[in-house]
């Protein structure tokens, strides 16, 4: 069962001695050619350190992952920009499309950044921003806890996602074929003077989803104008408006039909419980934001980052309350959400550079404040007047939605919530040794005002939050001369969490975190290959748990983290490039009192191992020129079906391929199939009656056109 590790960490310590050894007498028209490490511009701000220290140069885990990359791999969503990263249990629900879920080393994460920004939800419902990645200029992954500049996150790290900027005179037509009866039309447009420039993005989509008779669509417009008010200072204004009229909600399966075989056998990879007459999501999203950088000197500038959300969706759906005596009815109930919400976030970053005797400073000094008002229906029929489904023989038209009872029991929200943070940082540099200090202080409030009603009786609470918190960060790296750089990082991070305490009645306090992480990156004298490898032990505290009936809640649970995570990038000759990763991964909740049983299982969403191969060939001789031919294998362990974790889902591997061929300077075609062999496997389960299949082969060609 474990043989197809042992074949990765195989593969991996090959292409790392065939890199090597190729890259020793890299000629010097070979090295003009290399193109997979980055070069960054001078305004590169990074996203693990709000600097422009590079990533080789940063004492942390980081990946990032180009445009083309993106669009090669077929990489429609943060979900499946994150099929060949080190460290990420990818597309926990890969049949689902109104929200991108992860863990970035065991800890579950809903939550994207978009320009250095979060994308604004109030983390408790279904309404979840989401940007496309073809509005993205790359794609930027921090592992690791990141509440020291972002404020509130998830302990595992963080996704950001680089936002398209004026590159000066190009234009771009796209057309994308596939099958489910994928079409997609796209515009990248950008121009200028040089003093007023800007950028138009604009797409068009239309699928079939993976679940039968479900329809993905979507319509994206994102205009950038970037204006050089005086030599020292840029004003850059955004605009992102999303219409996704249909996308996939999460209706999960049981394990009998998916992960056991049921009286009618299993169900195949586009299984379904919802219904055509009552599923749906509709959601919109608006941003308008602008950033402002102004040089005062070569040592002292400021930015400014501001973003403003509108956003809505409602969705119809149903969820299973398992399956009757004969394993095939589905007992099903019905539900709505209609959910809107209002907000902005700022961030003001104040930059100084200067030396003390023989050692350089740059402070960074920032405050950051983001408000959100969300109201939220809710609606539920509690299994009344539902009809259950035959998964052996299903029916997906047996919901009237007009006589569905979802008014049985109704919740009304309205939620507000506010969030200031002040932070410093100082990255000190000495010859080369870099030391990097910071710290920050968090107050955030929330009120969740709720009106409930149950079988026509009517009743209500407030919930409130209202609590500080300190996070920081100590790292160091040292950097050789011959390209080696070992790190230690030590780090925290928190997350408010709703609830109160059933004993004390007190309102819980914020979930902390804390990670120490020691790693080494190297990068050969031709920058043509860079290995980065991380041992990590992350500690989530003040986890919430209960007892199995949920009669007692309490805020004494912890859950720890430890792995190693490797990653290779090489071009060992022009012709040939190649990523690989691997990452083992030892999880285990270690405390809960009011459920010892618990302890020492691994949560559910994250895989044991991980572990992927990318390679790219390009043909360029006098009868093929211009040729692209790339393949991937990717691996994912096993995990497991609940919390008591009383049986695992096995682990699969899945392949993939694609070519880009560039025909002319302004014309290029590309092909991609994922998952090769058509491979059904189950992604996910929470428990014996929440699964999710995995991703189905999809099947793509592409034109575009420059001019």
């Amino acid at each position: 069962m474990y043989a197809t590790p042992k074949f990765f960490l195989a593969t991996l310590a090959v292409s790392v001695s065939c890199a090597i050894s190729a890259t020793e007498d890299i000629s010097e028209a070979e090295k003009e050619a290399l193109e997979r490490i980055s070069v960054h511009s001078p305004a590169y701000r990074s996203t693990g350190t709000k600097s422009t220290l590079l990533p080789i140069e940063s004492p942390m885990s980081f990946t990032s992952i180009d445009q083309g990359t993106l669009q090669l791999r077929q990489a429609d969503s943060v979900n499946r920009a994150l099929r060949y990263v080190s460290g990420i249990t990818p597309e926990s629900r890969s049949t689902v499309t109104i929200f991108d879920q992860y863990t970035i080393r065991g800890f579950e994460s809903y939550r994207n950044y978009y320009d250095g920004l979060p994308l604004q939800t109030n983390n408790l419902w279904n309404l979840y921003p989401q940007v496309d990645a073809f509005a993205t200029e790359s794609i930027e992954v921090l592992k690791g806890p990141t509440s020291v500049l972002y404020g509130s996150a998830p302990p595992g790290g963080m996704v950001n996602q680089i936002a398209k900027s004026p590159q000066g005179e190009q234009t771009t037509i796209g057309l994308r074929l596939g099958n489910q009866s994928l079409r997609e039309l796209s515009l990248d447009t950008s121009g200028g003077n040089g003093e007023i420039d800007y950028r138009f993005i604009a797409l068009a989509r239309q699928k079939d989803g993976q679940q039968q008779t479900t329809e993905e669509e979507r319509y994206t417009i994102a205009p950038t104008i970037t204006w050089q008010v005086a030599a020292k200072t840029h004003l850059t204004f955004s605009a992102y408006y999303q219409d996704d009229p249909e996308i996939t909600p999460s209706t999960p399966l049981p394990a009998m039909g998916t992960l056991y075989t049921a009286p009618y056998g299993k169900l195949d990879s586009d299984g379904y419980a919802g219904d055509e007459n009552w599923a749906r999501f509709d959601r919109t999203v608006t941003m308008l934001g602008y950033k402002i950088n102004h040089e005062f000197n070569e040592n002292l500038s400021f930015l400014q980052n501001f973003r403003y959300t509108d956003a809505k969706a409602l969705q119809h759906n149903t969820y299973n309350q398992g399956l009757m005596a004969d394993n095939s009815h589905l007992l099903r109930s019905a539900y709505f959400t209609n959910e809107s919400q209002q907000g902005f976030v700022v961030d003001n970053q104040l930059a100084a550079s200067l030396m003390l005797g023989q050692t350089q400073h740059n402070i960074l000094f920032g405050f950051d404040f983001q408000t959100l008002s969300s109201d939220v229906s809710y609606g539920d029929t509690l299994g009344n007047d539902t009809p259950a489904l035959n998964l052996a023989a299903p029916d997906y038209q047996l919901l009237n939605p007009e006589t569905l009872p979802v008014d049985f029991y109704t919740e009304q929200h309205d939620i507000a919530q506010y969030n200031r943070g002040f932070y410093l940082q100082d990255e000190i540099e000495i010859d080369q040794l870099t030391f990097i200090v910071g710290g920050r202080y968090d107050n955030f409030y929330t009120q969740d005002i709720a009106d409930k009603s149950y079988a026509g009786t009517e009743y209500g609470d407030t919930t409130t939050i209202d609590e500080d918190a300190f996070t920081g960060r100590l790292a160091a790296i040292y950097s050789f001369d011959f390209g080696l750089a070992p790190y230690l990082n030590y780090s925290t991070s928190f997350e408010p969490t709703p609830g109160f305490d059933s004993e004390t009645n007190e309102a819980f306090k914020p979930t902390t975190a804390e990670q120490i992480e020691v790693g080494v990156k190297y990068q050969n004298t031709h920058q043509n290959m860079m290995i980065t490898a991380a041992y990590f032990d992350l500690a989530k505290e003040n986890v919430v748990v209960n007892t199995a009936d949920f009669a007692k809640k309490t805020q004494t649970g912890e859950i720890v983290s430890r792995g190693i995570e490797v990653e290779l990038n090489a071009q060992p000759t022009t012709q040939l490039d190649i990523t690989a990763n691997y990452t083992y991964l030892d999880m285990e909740i270690t405390k809960n009192p009011l459920n010892v049983s618990l302890i020492g299982n691994r949560p559910v969403w994250v895989a044991d191992q991980t572990a992927s191969l990318w390679a790219n060939y390009h043909i360029d001789n006098a009868t093929i020129s211009g040729l692209m031919l790339s393949a991937g294998v990717r691996y994912t362990g096993e995990s497991y079906l609940d919390a008591a974790n009383s049986d695992t889902l096995p682990s699969y591997t899945l392949y993939d391929i694609a070519a880009r061929y560039e025909i002319n300077d302004l014309t290029q075609l590309t092909i991609s199939v994922n998952n090769l062999t058509d491979e059904r496997y189950v992604g996910a389960c929470y428990d014996a009656n929440g699964c999710w299949m995995g991703a189905e082969r999809t099947m793509e060609a592409g034109v575009k056109f420059s001019f």
